[in-house]
């Protein structure tokens, strides 16, 4: 059963360079999301209505040969379909909704689907000699049945579109398009026709036809298919009834930006940039994380290896959309305060705004990206945790999407000292979703990470949560290095010598694992590798990599977690994975500069990590 929203969300203007601002203010009193549904769901019950005149216009003229009547009626479907247009564009004007940036316009949603009606017509077509009157008028029937179809599936996915901040109507809108095709089929055999065309060929045209016209109804058109685009808000932005601005943590460069590309298929990822963290004086003064936010550097188009080669065929996203949340703050994506730490270095002010900021890229997304089929949230070491974090509350924003939420490199392996001391200087608890049984009491009690990820997996059973790391994930910047200096008190300096907090890091994140995966069964996994490498989103690892013993690569393992439904009877088959010879380490792992240095040693020429028994 899919949840109500939790909060109620209100629409204002984002002032965005780089990208026109989706719309002018809204009342406040409005829900958040209703005006763009019904306006998207009334342009496509106009496209419907259009495909059904056009193909019933060549239907007649299959009939009676007249091209002169046929232009006619398709010149007066063309004036209708824009007059449609701007009737429900209108209607959202006045909502204090830009419908006109959601979608197509008029004219270039006629010329999608003529193009797609002069294909099955020729088709149908194909075979039939129209002086023929009995050819003629079997054709004219063909075309009709396809006429009534295709207004079928866009009417019944116009309903379910409007009602989507209501829950939507999925099931409707499938039992009225199943009934449309059988019609179809039905048609069709009733016609026996000469035609050369196959009626499950043009069935799938049809469908094909759908599919693509909602596409492009619930992806902007405004956005780029062929790079990423940078965004840059600027100035205040209010959502969820709150005004926030967005900004990196420190004054020498504290402007922020993001990037967002258009896909090819309504599935949208949300990745969270890593970057470490700092949450005191020494930390911070160093710092031991990413402090801004680059238009060109950070540009996603730069990276690609792994998951971020869009151009490789085995990448599971290289179609979809995606949201790259650029990471700058030093709060693990969701501080919400400005501090001014004092101690051995200078004063310094930082200013923790990651969760303002992902929320402003949040609002950007919902605006662009309408109605997901599926949204797969992820992110690498700090966007690790982001996307753990954030993923419940975006769960909230599209409701109605198959959900996915995998922390890459974020296992949650901190001291206890560090989650009761310092963990609250980022203003974390504050905006954890309070009405989530539990996720609350996660952080206040101590217990972390394997209660959080029980809480979020209990409320949202429908949904799948995963942790990804390698068995002694290591590197300064890796969880040893972070989680080394929280066992040396908080000294940064305890990160270059990381390795010696590889075996106990080891320990606790196996146990958090398969305590996570007791209490979260039924939709939670772990997948733990061989080696001390620190995230695999940008690797090439994750197509081939199946080192110690592990039942399979990240990529099937990627997939298994998307196709997989807790829900359903079966759900699917999406395992646990861990090494079985963990302490070998890959080619390019980090280790320490010399070898031997415990726990790492040569073993018959190899470095491995040698823990003692605990």
């Amino acid at each position: 059963m899919i949840r109500p929203l939790r909060l109620q969300l209100f629409f204002t203007a984002l002032a965005l360079t780089g990208l026109p601002a989706p719309g002018p203010a809204r009342a406040d009193s409005q829900l958040y999301g209703d005006a763009e549904f019904v306006c998207v769901g009334s342009k496509q019950a106009a496209a419907g209505a259009y495909a059904k005149a056009t193909l019933e216009a060549w239907s007649r003229w299959d009939r009676s040969g007249d091209a002169a009547a046929r232009d006619a009626e398709l010149l007066r479907a063309t004036s209708k379909l824009a007059h449609q247009f701007e009737v429900a564009e209108a209607d959202s004007s006045e909502a204090g909704v830009d419908c006109v940036a959601q979608t197509e316009s008029a004219s270039e949603m006629a010329a999608r689907i003529d193009a797609s009606v002069l294909a099955i017509v020729g088709e149908i077509n194909d075979g039939l000699d129209l002086t023929n009157r009995d050819d003629a008028n079997c054709g004219a029937d063909l075309l009709k049945a396809a006429a009534l179809k295709i207004h079928s599936f866009l009417n019944a996915e116009a309903k379910h579109t409007r009602e989507v901040p209501a829950g939507g109507l999925a099931y409707e809108r499938d039992r009225e398009q199943t009934r449309a095709g059988e019609k179809f089929g039905a048609a069709w055999a009733r016609a026996e026709c000469p035609t050369a065309a196959d009626a499950s060929d043009i069935g799938e045209r049809i469908d094909a036809l759908s599919v693509d016209v909602v596409f492009h109804t619930v992806v902007s058109p405004q956005l780029d298919a062929t790079e990423f685009q940078p965004v840059s808000p600027t100035g205040p932005v209010e959502y969820e009834g709150r005004i926030m601005e967005a900004r990196c943590g420190f004054d020498d460069d504290p402007d922020y930006h993001f990037f967002v590309k258009r896909g090819s298929v309504n599935k949208l990822v949300m990745y969270y940039q890593g970057g470490g963290a700092c949450w005191e004086n020494l930390t911070c003064s160093i710092p031991v994380c990413k402090d801004s936010a680059d238009p060109v550097a950070d540009d996603p188009d730069n990276f690609v290896g792994g998951f971020s080669d869009l151009a490789n065929p085995n990448n599971p996203f290289k179609d979809w959309n995606i949201v790259f949340v650029t990471y700058c703050t030093c709060d693990i994506h969701f501080g919400d305060i400005d501090q001014t730490y004092t101690g051995p270095f200078p004063p310094i002010n930082v200013s923790h705004r990651g969760y303002q900021n992902a929320k402003i890229v949040e609002k950007f997304a919902r605006e662009n990206f309408l109605n997901p089929d599926v949204v797969f949230v992820t992110g690498s070491s700090a966007g690790g945790y982001g996307a753990l974090f954030h993923g419940p509350l975006l769960r909230e924003v599209w409701p109605l999407a198959e959900f996915n939420v995998l922390g890459d490199a974020s296992n949650g392996v901190i001291t206890k000292s560090f989650l009761q001391n310092e963990f609250n200087n980022w203003n974390f608890t504050s905006n954890l979703p309070s009405d989530v049984p539990g996720v609350i009491e996660s952080i206040t009690s101590g217990e972390g990470m394997v209660s959080f990820i029980e809480a979020v997996a209990d409320y949202y059973p429908e949904s799948t949560f995963a942790n990804y790391t390698t068995a002694y994930d290591g590197g300064s910047g890796g969880q040893t290095g972070f989680y080394n200096v929280m066992l040396n008190n908080n000294n940064p300096a305890a990160a270059l010598s990381w390795w010696q907090g590889s075996c106990q890091f080891n320990q606790v994140m196996v146990d958090q694992a398969h305590d996570t995966a007791a209490r979260a069964p039924s939709n939670y996994r772990y997948y733990i590798g061989a080696g001390s490498r620190h995230t695999m989103y940008g690797s090439d690892k994750v197509y081939t990599d199946q080192a110690g013993g592990a039942q399979q690569t990240i990529v099937d393992w990627v997939r298994d977690m998307i196709d997989f439904d807790p829900l359903a009877s079966p759900a699917g088959d999406w395992q646990n994975v861990e090494c079985a010879e963990c302490r070998a380490l890959r080619p390019g792992d980090p280790s320490p500069p010399v070898i031997p240095t415990p726990p790492f040693f040569n073993v018959f020429g190899n470095t491995a990590i040698l823990c003692p028994a605990p």
